[in-house]
């Protein structure tokens, strides 16, 4: 869990099913520092972390009131559940590009019009929307009406900020196929569906964050805890993991510390 404001790493846990020493049959009663503390499914572990580190940061003194992530329904419902103040849950503007970009490939397979450089085109205006309109629900709206409008060569709802077409008309398309708006009225209503949906939670929209951050440290814990070899059986994967976080937040000087 990473602070918004500080980009550190303020509270983190673990998960693991295994332990090396308890599945083996000679370990008998050996004393050992067992790390296994999950018995469910592991898609349950994400939410059961969160509010870990949730209760974690509040028992330090300082109370969360937003937490910034994928749009997973049980990590909202079990902070509801567990905590007494109000969590404000923002949805990250990478998961809704990816969902959308996923929208659109799935579209490629019945309107030939919908190259990769149409599909491109749409997320870039789509992105600029998102972008230029933040903590604004209305310019949401309408900036969506210019998504799906726009490459079609109507302008009513675009913004004489970034449309040239307002002042000169008669411009050319440079991100579209012959520099020219679309025409495919079948293609314009499979857009229309999907941004329909976007319409309905404009606030939503307007106060997305960022888990870049994570993905980031993520990347870093990958490098010390590689994914195709089995760490969690001891504590090995701890230390990585801790490892990782110390290197987030102090850099790479956490190494002569940690000898000291």
């Amino acid at each position: 869990m990473i602070g918004v404001k500080t980009g550190k790493v303020v509270s983190y846990a673990v998960r693991s099913k295994t332990c090396r020493v308890c599945s083996s049959k000679k370990s008998g009663t050996k004393l050992h520092d067992c790390r296994k503390n999950w018995s469910g499914s592991a898609k349950a572990m994400e939410p059961d972390m969160v509010v870990e580190m949730v209760a974690k940061t509040s028992e330090r003194g300082v109370m969360v009131t937003g937490v910034v992530g994928d749009d997973n329904t049980t990590t909202v419902a079990r902070l509801k559940k567990s905590f007494a103040h109000k969590i404000e849950k923002k949805s990250d503007k990478n998961h809704v590009r990816k969902n959308l970009s996923n929208q659109l490939n799935q579209l490629k397979t019945s309107h030939k019009g919908l190259s990769s450089k149409v599909t491109s085109y749409i997320m870039k205006l789509f992105n600029y929307c998102i972008a230029s309109n933040r903590n604004d629900p209305l310019g949401i709206s309408k900036g969506l009406d210019a998504v799906v409008n726009h490459p079609f060569g109507n302008h009513t709802f675009c913004n004489e900020a970034w449309c040239r077409f307002i002042h000169n008309p008669t411009a050319k398309y440079t991100s579209l196929p012959y520099g020219k708006a679309l025409s495919d009225p079948k293609l314009k209503d499979a857009l229309a569906q999907i941004f329909a949906a976007y319409k309905k939670i404009p606030n939503k929209l307007s106060t997305l964050g960022s888990t870049q951050p994570n993905e980031s440290l993520n990347s870093s814990i990958a490098k010390k805890a590689p994914k195709h070899l089995h760490l969690s059986g001891s504590a090995s994967l701890n230390y990585r993991v801790a490892a990782s976080v110390a290197q987030k937040n102090m850099g790479h000087s956490y190494l002569s510390n940690v000898n000291k």
